[in-house]
This record gives structure tokens, sequence and C-alpha cells, in this order.
């Protein structure tokens, strides 16, 4: 597929990489003195087969840093800026802690994930699924919450497969390790809002 990309003059002689929407620039990305950074990054846009794809490859090559990389995917991916404003809500990512008070830490919070998740979700059937798969997750450990419908046990397995490379054969053994991941989240939410479609 390709990705659009264009060079500019930029100072001290450095030139400016910039993403082309249509027939005008919309995105500084970074800019380059390198000639060899400058085929590297061409050869991945003329790879890539999306901007959020691209933008991953910038990282990983060390030509963006991590959090210049989820800004901009949050631009170009609303999915993966739904993904980071629901976690935006958690106190903090470590999954297995256990929540003391569910009623009255947990279901507030869910709430709280639900609104943050409305301007990228339409369906507020899939919002309610996406926030309580997520918060029910984060507050205990996959097989605890067995009462949940099937459509949030549905979502937190795939969120657990992504997380635990589950579904590649990895093993973890200590969940209380796992960090919630703004890429994990994506790929559940990426999965209910296609489930419900």
């Amino acid at each position: 597929m390709g990705i659009s990309i264009a060079w500019q003059p930029g100072a001290e002689g450095r030139n400016e990489l910039w993403l082309n929407n249509t027939a005008h620039l919309h995105t500084r990305l970074l800019s380059s003195a390198s000639s060899e950074d400058r085929e590297v990054i061409e050869r991945w846009a003329e790879q890539a087969e999306s901007v959020p794809e691209f933008l991953e490859m910038l990282h990983l090559e060390a030509f963006i840093d991590l959090d210049r990389y989820q800004a901009l995917v949050r631009q170009h991916d609303p999915l993966y800026a739904a993904a980071c404003a629901m976690l935006d809500c958690l106190p903090h990512r470590r999954v297995g802690q256990h929540v003391e008070d569910p009623a009255g830490q947990l279901y507030p919070l869910i709430e709280c994930m639900g609104q943050a998740v409305e301007p990228f979700v339409e369906d507020s059937i899939a919002r309610a699924i996406i926030a309580d798969a997520l918060g029910t997750y984060w507050a205990s450990w996959m097989g605890l919450y067995e009462h949940l419908d099937h459509e949030v046990n549905g979502a937190r397995q795939v969120l657990n497969e992504v997380l635990t490379g589950a579904s590649a054969g990895i093993l973890i053994l200590s969940p209380g390790d796992l960090m919630l991941t703004p890429e994990a989240v994506r790929a559940m939410i990426a999965h209910v809002v296609a489930t419900r479609s």
C-alpha cells in the first residue's frame, strides 16, 4: 500500500518528514540530517500498510520516542485513542491487584471508562461491554468473575491473549506482573466493535 510522505527543508540543514494528506502536508513527524536515516524511513513508508504501522516502525527504529509515537498514533487510530482514554481512567495499570471495595471503586471506574470511550465508539452496548471487560480484568484475573455475560468474558479473553501472548503459546505465570497496554486494550476494543457490527 505505502504511506505518502514528503521531505521539506528544515533548520540547520536538517530535513523535516511530513505525512501527506491528499494534496497538502498535515503532520510533521521528525527531522533528520542523515541520508541513511532517510533511506530507512522511505523504505518503511513504502512497505507500511497503515499510518499506525509506519509510526510503529519509526518508533522501533528509534526515530521517534515512545511519547511521540503514542501521541501520533492517537491522531491516526481512533481505537488506539479510545484505549489510551480508558487507561487514563485507571489509578494504575497493573493487572491482578485486588480491589478492596468493588462497589465503591470498580463500578464508578467502569462508568468513567464508558464515558471516556464514548467519542470513539458509537454503540452504547459496545461501550458498556468494553468498559466492563477492562474494569473487571484490571480488578481481578481471568475466571474470577464467571458470572459476567458471554460478550464481556469474550472481550476479556481477547485482552488476556494479547497481554499474555497466549495465542502464540506463551504462558505468563505471574498475572500480577502484567501491565495493561494501549495495544492490548485496542485489540479488545476492536474485537467488541467488530462482533457488535
